[in-house]
């Protein structure tokens, strides 16, 4: 994340709001050099007018009605402006959404998934979402610049028409704004220091926020009745946050007050300096209220201007923590086509078949030691294979390394002989089903919660009774009224119970027709009965195809065509289950102690 700004930023910011909204650019840039010039054009007016009005006859009321016409236009045409551009700016705040929102979205789905395990990068998305959604990003910078561009053709203009009355006049106006110039400076930086410091505490209250908002978390804070305890931790750091923002802004208030007495004694300076001059004859008493209008106009330009820059600068901090997003690694998409989906391609040579995980290393962000410690494995194709271990072994690290949804930080992982980094991923993860012990309880109809795995197929009800029929879901589906019936309860559907939810994801896995499929702890939430009869329809059904199942429970290894024990993230024993029980090391030992339970 960048400290300062730099200025890196603009002209792709630029390049964005022309490619999302070009009549918002032009639209803004047009008003702001027209109303610029009206507004210089005003106060000469009012001196024509004024010089006019005493002396009117025949000859010269033509001119009076025509300056007239034009003061009218100069006072009423920013309005008219100002109502067109809102206009445009609401059409602009919905283009804004699906621009910058999409824009975020199809970033972070090519993001590394191992990223998200990294607060810095969590902070990141925080602030890069809260920039277009809530500071609205390029859009209000764009604004802002538009406004001291206006502003700053404004003061030079009225710099040289107050200075055709009196160059006596021009020290007070400047002089009047740069102390604001430099408080509002001086408070932006030190806004931007605070604000940035405050994202992980800022993340944090959202985290908070959500739980009191959250189905499962209110019902476990009520009945184990610590909702106290975690509103008093979201009123701390709430009240860390509001107390840095208030104190910063208070010396913020104390310093524009002196700033704004600063401007109001040169302002009167000034109105004495005129009066002076138009009792000395200098200045007519047309001149002298034309000459009063321009000098506020400039201070009140100048002043503008010193508050826009400002307001620019700060509107551009925001702009850089969205691009700043875009900074974060992203997948290596890979260049080679997956052998195993070309139908033309030559079969793997004999012991390169199936998947070779060689000395494979993983670390999770910000961790002190690796997850995976040198993992050396051999999967053959058509293989059931079952992993187990002790909690922190592993295990579900490895599924995702085995998947390519993580990447090694060393060693090697073939597929068919192919190194899978190398893979294109799309075509990689096409072959790949993947069901995990965090699976997502989607609030979508029955059919959907199923088919999302492979989509173009949702209406092919003979695959959806084989995958339904596996985990015994067909009662189920009669019993709430069919497939098309709207799951959980936050859309007035049918909420099912912990064990269903996760039948409804083994299904899921099921229904994509890949060639390596993967269940991370798939029946944690099933009773052992029916874990028995999931599992054993699930591997009936998935014969010819590669399947790796991650369990706690050691039961279902009986079945496997070879067992993988982890321990400290490394493979220590790999065979058959009569093998490992036989061996008495640390596969005997978890099936002894799992044992005195039954």
């Amino acid at each position: 994340m960048t400290k300062n700004m730099s200025g890196r930023y603009f002209g792709r910011c630029i390049q964005d709001i022309m490619r999302f909204m070009p009549l918002l650019f032009w639209g803004k840039l047009f008003t702001s050099i027209a109303e610029g010039i009206l507004k210089v054009w005003h106060p000469l007016l009012i001196a024509e007018i004024f010089q006019l009005a005493p002396e009117l006859n025949d000859v010269n009321i033509r001119i009076f009605k025509r300056k007239i016409i034009f003061l009218c236009i100069c006072i009423g045409f920013p309005s008219v402006c100002t109502l067109l551009l809102r206009a445009v700016g609401l059409y602009g705040e919905c283009r804004k959404e699906t621009f910058y929102g999409s824009k975020m979205y199809e970033f972070a789905r090519k993001m590394r998934l191992e990223a998200l395990e990294d607060k810095t990068v969590l902070d990141g998305f925080r602030k890069a979402d809260a920039a277009y959604s809530q500071h609205l990003a390029g859009s209000r910078m764009l604004s802002y610049l538009l406004i001291d561009v206006e502003a700053a053709l404004l003061c030079i203009s009225t710099f040289f028409v107050v200075g055709s009355f009196s160059v006596w006049l021009l020290p007070g106006a400047v002089l009047g704004v740069v102390p604001h110039l430099l408080i509002e400076y001086i408070s932006e930086r030190r806004r931007n220091k605070v604000y940035r410091g405050q994202s992980a505490k800022r993340r944090r209250l959202a985290y908070l926020w959500r739980l009191f908002c959250t189905k499962e978390p209110v019902k476990e804070m009520r009945t184990m009745g610590f909702q106290e305890f975690l509103k008093k931790k979201w009123v701390r750091t709430n009240v860390d946050v509001v107390q840095e923002m208030e104190e910063l802004e208070l010396k913020a208030v104390r310093l524009s007050a002196l700033g704004v007495l600063v401007r109001n004694c040169c302002y009167v300076a000034n109105v004495a300096i005129a009066l002076v001059l138009m009792l000395q004859g200098e200045l007519a008493a047309g001149q002298f209220a034309a000459c009063l209008m321009a000098f506020g106009l400039l201070q009140d330009q100048l002043f503008m201007l010193s508050s826009f820059v400002t307001a620019f600068l700060q509107s551009y901090h925001h702009v850089e923590e969205y691009y700043d997003f875009f900074q974060a690694e992203t997948e290596d998409e890979g260049g080679e086509p997956c052998h195993s989906m070309e139908e033309n391609h030559a079969r793997p040579a004999k012991g390169e078949t199936g998947i070779k995980l060689r000395n494979v290393h993983f670390r999770y962000p910000g961790a002190e030691q690796d997850t995976l410690n040198g993992v050396d494995l051999d999967i053959r194709k058509g293989e059931h294979i079952v992993i187990v271990g002790v909690n922190g072994s592993g295990k579900t690290t490895l599924s995702k390394v085995l998947t390519g949804a993580y990447r090694a930080a060393s060693g090697e992982i073939r597929y068919d002989g192919q190194n899978i980094s190398k893979i294109r991923k799309k075509e990689l993860y096409r072959d790949i089903s993947l069901v995990s012990q965090d699976f997502v309880h989607y609030n979508f109809s029955f059919r959907e919660n199923i088919c999302i795995s492979d989509f173009e197929h949702m209406r092919d009800e003979g695959r959806i009774r084989k995958v339904t029929d596996v985990v015994g879901m067909q009662e189920l589906i009669q019993s709430i009224g069919g497939l098309d019936v709207q799951l959980g309860r936050e859309f007035g559907g049918c909420e099912l119970s912990g064990g269903e939810w996760q039948k409804v994801a083994i299904a899921r896995g099921l229904f994509r027709d890949s060639e390596l499929i993967v269940l991370d702890e798939p029946t944690s939430a099933l009773d052992p009965l029916v874990e028995y009869e999931v599992l054993t329809g699930f591997l009936n059904l998935i014969q010819g195809r590669t399947s790796v199942v991650i369990s706690h429970r050691v039961g279902i290894c009986r079945h496997a065509d070879k067992v993988v024990v982890m321990k400290e993230g490394k493979v220590v024993e790999c065979g058959s289950h009569e093998e490992l029980k036989s061996a008495g090391g640390e596969y005997a030992r978890i099936w002894g102690e799992q044992a005195k339970w039954y």
